[in-house]
């Protein structure tokens, strides 16, 4: 009779614990074929964008030549010292003034003169070039406080000094508005004010300007107001026109 080998419970349990020490050391192996695997660079598909690659390329490909870097540090410089510059900071330069920026006229009728004052006499027959009324204008709004058009005498006075920047005495504008006849009630819109100008511009012409610093043509009259002129006297004849009228078209 053969007596069956009966294997020991210790041995089962030995290969038993063999088994699972394999399956553990191999999954270990994978984990660490797959971290080695995600550590190693990806090849990169040209058909994916890559923001990084892209600028790269981008920077190589245009580079800034040494003429773009100097303007670059050009407009920096200049950026900075306008930022230094106080605000508001500006640099005032008066006008120069010309005889040819208006023209005075007369009419076919002397007569119709007979009834005009000096300061109708401005608003209707002196014609200002509109280069000259939009630089009046700019002082005949900063003056017309309450935006109505309209300016009072002293406003009037205030606004021509600064035409010429406050570079003219406070006595000569008081005696161009003696010359006028102007008053305290008297009101000045935009018209009258800058025939006002185009006259203060006229009679003290030779106070702002000498020889060395007249540029040529400035110091002339138009021509077809030479003309109108040049005969002043004789077109007086038969015709009762104010003293104040007569004297201020003597003075033109």
């Amino acid at each position: 009779m053969v007596k069956k080998e009966i294997g020991r419970p210790g041995n089962k349990s030995s290969r038993k614990g063999s088994g699972r020490k394999s399956a553990k050391g191999s999954r270990k192996k994978k984990k660490e074929k797959k971290e080695k695997k995600e550590s190693e660079p990806q090849p990169v598909s040209p058909l994916v964008y890559n923001s990084q690659v892209a600028l790269e390329e981008l920077l190589v490909k245009h580079q800034r030549s040494p003429v773009e870097e100097g303007i670059g540090s050009v407009r920096a410089e200049l950026a900075e010292y306008q930022a230094s510059r106080t605000k508001g900071q500006q640099i005032t330069v008066r006008m120069g003034l010309s005889r040819k920026i208006c023209r005075f006229v007369l009419p076919m009728d002397m007569k119709e003169l007979e009834n005009l004052t000096a300061l109708e006499y401005l608003r209707r027959y002196c014609f200002v070039c509109s280069r000259r009324q939009n630089y009046y204008n700019k002082s005949f709004d900063k003056f017309d406080r309450d935006r109505d058009g309209i300016l009072s005498l002293k406003e009037m006075e205030r606004a021509l000094k600064d035409v010429y920047t406050d570079d003219i005495a406070s006595e000569k504008v008081q005696e161009l508005a003696e010359l006028v006849r102007a008053v305290s009630e008297t009101q000045f819109d935009r018209q009258l004010f800058g025939a006002m100008c185009a006259l203060s511009e006229r009679l003290f012409y030779t106070s702002f300007v000498t020889e060395d610093t007249e540029d040529a043509g400035n110091g002339e009259r138009h021509r077809v107001e030479e003309a109108d002129f040049c005969s002043l006297t004789s077109r007086f004849r038969g015709c009762d026109i104010q003293g104040n009228m007569k004297s201020l078209l003597s003075m033109l």
